[in-house]
């Protein structure tokens, strides 16, 4: 085999051409230098790599850091979106509160009205209201039902409950209470609440008395409740 003369780079290229066998070992060599040498790699970059592909790595940096950003930024907005609802459903409850608490004094002023109507009385006055002061009534009313045994302390707390006691009286003097729930919406428990503190207070007086839910609107009635009188009332 002749010895090739090497000595120009046309020399080298000539060789490699004609030996793959030393085309794959310079080859070789050539892959093991860039990895080794990272300026050179780096140079390499740059010419085969356009501007815009060696911003990428960068860019990327970037992007991602822009992501955790935007994720705490969500993170954040969630927290403060629950926030503003706890707060909203709060200002709503005290809201409904406040409508309640205005509908129930006005209501409470026409109870006496509407029951001496509804009833068909002479005469009637409100004897007890859930915003007044109870003492006197406790004193001259459930007191004396209570030593006497004919209510529990327990069931005088309830009557205290109601909303509004009328005591109305006819022409004959014949007297008859009216026990009354006051709703914007009367529902079920509105019902019942009026006939069962109605009961007891009949059995504190010996009275007459009837249950009445005051409201602007009602919701269909469960049958043992059907029978308490709705009075729609509307300022």
């Amino acid at each position: 085999m002749t010895q090739q003369n090497i000595t120009t780079m046309q020399d080298i290229l000539d060789a490699l051409e004609q030996n793959p066998d030393l085309q794959r070992e310079f080859h070789k060599h050539v892959v093991d230098v860039i990895r080794n040498d990272d300026d050179l790699r780096q140079d390499l970059r740059k010419e085969i790599l356009t501007e815009e592909l060696l911003l990428l790595p960068a860019r990327f940096t970037r992007l991602e850091e822009d992501v955790i950003q935007l994720k705490s930024d969500v993170s954040q907005l969630r927290t403060d979106v629950n926030e503003l609802r706890t707060d909203v459903n709060r200002i709503s409850g005290q809201i409904a509160n406040l409508v309640g608490s205005d509908y129930e004094s006005k209501a409470i002023e026409q109870s006496r009205r509407m029951v001496r109507e509804r009833l068909d009385m002479h005469k009637a006055a409100v004897i007890f209201a859930t915003r007044w002061d109870a003492s006197e009534f406790e004193a001259d009313v459930l007191m004396p039902a209570i030593r006497d045994g004919r209510i529990t302390r327990q069931e005088a707390e309830q009557v205290e409950a109601a909303d509004s006691i009328v005591r109305c009286e006819d022409q004959d003097g014949n007297v008859v209470c009216a026990v009354i729930e006051i709703s914007v919406t009367v529902q079920d428990d509105d019902r019942s609440r009026a006939t069962e503190r109605a009961e007891i207070f009949g059995r504190a007086t010996g009275w007459r008395t009837v249950p009445f839910v005051v409201g602007q609107e009602e919701q269909e009635a469960a049958a043992g409740d059907a029978d308490v009188p709705f009075l729609e009332y509307r300022p």
